[in-house]
């Protein structure tokens, strides 16, 4: 069994004042780079109340997990997943850019 956990929360607020919630979720079944996905939330007005509405944004993390069997190997290394993968940092940044390019 596997269970998805919060791993992280980012905020962001846009320059018109706007709150931009990403929650990252990784895996607990998983290896190291185990981020499974992240839910993009916008702070709302709605009958004078600040609420938090999900988003159907979509922060893709597909590009970050390493390919695998595809080729013959022109790199050797320690681990396979040194510096690859779906590590936290690599995701933050993935938030980053998704911001800056949807709501900066």
């Amino acid at each position: 069994m596997s269970y998805i956990t919060l791993e992280r929360t980012l905020l962001y607020r846009g320059k018109d004042g706007q709150l931009t919630r990403y929650e990252i979720f990784r895996n607990e079944g998983n290896p190291a780079d185990n981020i499974e996905f992240v839910i993009v939330h916008r702070e709302e007005e709605i009958n004078e109340h600040k609420l938090w509405v999900r988003t159907s944004d979509e922060v893709s993390l597909d590009h970050l997990a390493p390919q695998r069997n595809v080729g013959f190997s022109t790199m050797a290394r320690k681990s396979t997943n040194a510096g690859h993968g779906r590590q936290i940092s690599h995701v933050i940044d993935e938030c980053n850019k998704h911001w800056s390019t949807h709501y900066a």
